[in-house]
């Protein structure tokens, strides 16, 4: 289970990871060299494959077959220097979120409900993480700078895929 924020500034992830009965620890957040960063929901790894093929050029022709499986897939948001997000589902296409702030995953309505309250998306985490039993233990975020938005990007990223 997992849950992911985002406040237009602020990719924030919760750690928990749970194998039938069994809770453990898994790091779903990761920032690349140009500042980009990223967060997966879904199977822990099937989501560290997806973050490795989007890391490693997103290259349409290896999209992960596990993507187009209605219980493997997982989503992958990435976040932009310049403020712009972006979502995969399952289809490799990057779907814009123009919404000034978003939540996925287990605890997605309590992370919302926070940040439109005014909540960080760090406190997102933390109040669902306090109220929703799929998700806690601690969180990673990453702060993206210079927050934005422009239509360019979302051209640009769309080419990529």
């Amino acid at each position: 289970m997992t849950v992911i924020a985002w406040d237009g500034n602020i990719l924030a992830a919760d750690r928990l990871n749970m194998s039938g009965d069994t809770l453990s620890t898994s790091v779903k957040i990761e920032e690349l060299p140009d500042g980009r960063v990223m967060a997966i929901v879904g199977r822990t790894g099937n989501g560290l494959a997806l973050m490795r093929w989007y890391r490693e050029g997103g290259d349409a022709e290896k999209w992960p077959a596990f993507q187009e499986d209605k219980d493997g897939w997982v989503r992958l948001i990435v976040a932009f220097p310049d403020g712009l997000c972006v979502e995969y589902e399952q289809v490799c296409e990057p779907m814009p979120v123009y919404d000034s702030f978003m939540a996925w995953g287990c605890g997605k309505e309590a992370a919302l409900g926070a940040m439109e309250m005014g909540a960080t998306a760090i406190r997102a985490i933390e109040v669902a993480s306090k109220w929703i039993s799929g998700c806690g233990r601690g969180l990673d975020y990453r702060v993206v700078k210079n927050p934005y938005r422009c239509a360019k990007e979302v051209i640009d990223a769309k080419k990529k895929c």
